[in-house]
């Protein structure tokens, strides 16, 4: 027996460190000659889980009579893809050191295994635990989210990414506390890659995971972020509340397509026993695009985790907050528009309100209206330019109907005009001015005011 060197295993099993400003802890990696010589050391018991790339036991160190949990993995042909995988998990759990994360005590490499010395969670999985509970409290659940975005936390920091967050891979160090309370450990780092940051040129594009878990944009093709650890957790708390995934068909092509098109529900029964705060993490977490997802930082801070009932609930991330800032001037602008509509001729006049009820105007009186009051902007415009030193008053006839506009008219209408600036309206004369300029809504529309505006001269040069 000897000891490897702690940089990695040989025939390249653990890839090259990176050159990424990150301690790694010392955990030694030990070279032996055969599996017996472990035997040796460790004292093998029951195992506590089996997946496709290792199996778990109990095992307890003889020397010391500690109970640790062995990973026993089959050597991977070199150059395969396992052996990228278990390259990562070892450097990654040699560089983390955090309460929720699984503690990675030691690696012994043999001619045909690997195994992997970790602490042993008694609790076993936590998909065990909810087999056998079939619904966790949502106080039971609130602690195990915490727990597990406090974990997310530490590893998007450091720019990891989990990429493979299930039940099966959140272990209970043991069955409860003594305030009753849920303690977990997040294992299985074998899909786990540590990117260089946040850039464009960090976006990861291999689908990989298990599918009720997966992001869609894991499986959409167009790349992928840290994001997509949020999702994951979003599906493992929606299981928590109620037993079942957020999204169940029987075919994998049927719930591919609603894990990339369809929108969380929460149509059991159970659900009118939780929280709405726990339903609006649920939907922040669970948005299929990932720009409006919640980030992790932002579930430790939200109200439902910490329990401050005294902050209002806010969009999930900058984003939202722009989109529901626009809606909502979208709609007063679409308000101020409607009422402009309505006042815009009154406006330009000066006129004092006038009742509904008062108001028997016809059709041809308001063309008429609309028309004095182009006509008494256009006066005011020609008396504005020939008030300019040195340019010349233009001649303007006005039309017989109109009265010749006033200078103090014009500057009783200026704070008016001010006033609709201010608070984000037209003013009157600029709507005016574009619905003289601006195409007619129809050829009728347009011939049928000409007539208007013809009798209207007509009964006004009679008079």
């Amino acid at each position: 027996m000897r000891e490897a060197d702690v940089t990695g295993l040989d025939m390249d099993m653990v890839s090259p460190r990176t050159t990424r400003d990150t301690l790694e802890r010392d955990v030694p990696v030990i070279r032996l000659e055969n599996d017996v010589e472990l035997r040796e050391i460790y004292q093998f018991g029951r195992k506590l889980g089996q997946g496709s790339f290792g199996v778990v036991y109990e095992a307890t160190h003889i020397e010391t009579q500690t109970k640790w949990a062995i990973k026993e993995v089959c050597r991977p042909a070199a150059g395969s893809s396992k052996v990228k995988m278990l390259g990562h998990e070892i450097n990654i759990l040699k560089q983390v050191n955090h309460d929720c994360i699984i503690h990675l005590k030691e690696v012994y490499d043999t001619a045909k295994m690997i195994y992997l010395v970790t602490e042993l969670c008694a609790g076993g999985e936590l998909n065990q635990l909810l087999q056998r509970k079939k619904v966790f409290t949502e106080d039971e659940t609130r602690h195990i989210i915490r727990s597990l975005a406090d974990a997310v936390v530490y590893l998007h920091k450091r720019d990891i990414v989990h990429r493979d967050l299930k039940l099966e891979n959140i272990l209970v160090k043991n069955s409860v506390d003594d305030d009753g309370r849920i303690n977990i450990k997040v294992t299985d780092f074998g899909l786990s890659v540590q990117t260089g940051g946040v850039g464009i040129e960090n976006i990861m594009t291999e689908a990989c995971g298990t599918l009720i878990y997966m992001a869609p944009e894991m499986m959409s093709g167009r790349g992928y972020s840290q994001w997509c650890d949020l999702w994951s957790i979003g599906v493992v708390m929606y299981m928590l509340l109620c037993g079942e995934p957020p999204f169940v068909s029987r075919t994998k092509t049927n719930l591919l397509e609603e894990i990339m098109n369809k929108e969380v529900t929460f149509n059991q029964s159970i659900w009118a026993t939780v929280s709405d705060a726990a339903k609006n993490v649920l939907t922040c977490l669970l948005r299929v695009e990932p720009a409006y997802r919640m980030s992790a930082n932002q579930l430790l801070e939200n109200p439902w985790i910490t329990g401050d009932t005294n902050v209002p609930a806010i969009p999930s991330n900058v984003l939202e907050m722009m989109r529901d800032h626009m809606e909502e001037e979208e709609s007063k602008r679409a308000l101020t528009l409607e009422e402009l509509s309505l006042t815009s001729s009154e406006d330009a006049l000066d006129a004092p309100p006038v009742p509904k009820e008062a108001s028997t105007e016809t059709d041809s009186n308001y063309t008429a209206k609309i028309k004095e009051s182009h006509d008494s902007l256009q006066q005011e415009k020609c008396k504005n330019s020939s008030e300019t030193p040195g340019t010349p008053p233009p001649t303007t006839q006005a039309h017989a109907s109109v009265k010749p506009t006033t200078q103090s008219s014009a500057k009783q209408r200026r704070p008016q005009e001010k006033k609709d600036f201010s608070t984000g309206q037209k003013p009157a004369s600029d709507f005016s001015k574009a619905d003289d300029q601006g195409p007619s809504a129809s050829s009728k529309t347009r011939n049928g005011t000409r007539k208007l505006l013809a009798s209207c001269k007509t009964n006004s040069h009679s008079e």
